[in-house]
């Protein structure tokens, strides 16, 4: 990963998010931040080499990363579920101490 992702949206809050989308790009993993209503409040992209497995190597970056950045976290690893070709969590309001 060479850089962090963009700035979070102005009106960002991390309890209008439901749900977390990973899913493998032409250049990595592209993730999103989704509502309930499956509306997108945020992507961003992880540049990882092609072929990278979720796990371990891009869930070992993007759960700290959504800790820190997104305020975000996730009841553990087996909470992602594989749908097809994505990995899909839903995930809380989390405050870094």
């Amino acid at each position: 990963m060479s850089e962090l992702p963009d700035a979070l949206p102005a009106d960002y809050d991390p309890a209008h998010v439901f749900r977390v989308v990973a899913m493998p790009v032409a250049q990595g993993w592209g993730v999103w931040l989704r509502a309930a209503d499956d509306s997108i409040i945020h992507s961003f992209g992880l540049g990882f080499p092609a072929g990278t497995p979720f796990r371990p190597d891009v869930l070992d970056v993007l759960g700290p990363l959504l800790n820190v950045q997104y305020r975000l976290a996730f009841h553990g690893p087996e909470s992602w579920d594989e749908l097809g070709d994505h990995w899909s969590a839903v995930v809380y309001e989390y405050t870094p101490r």
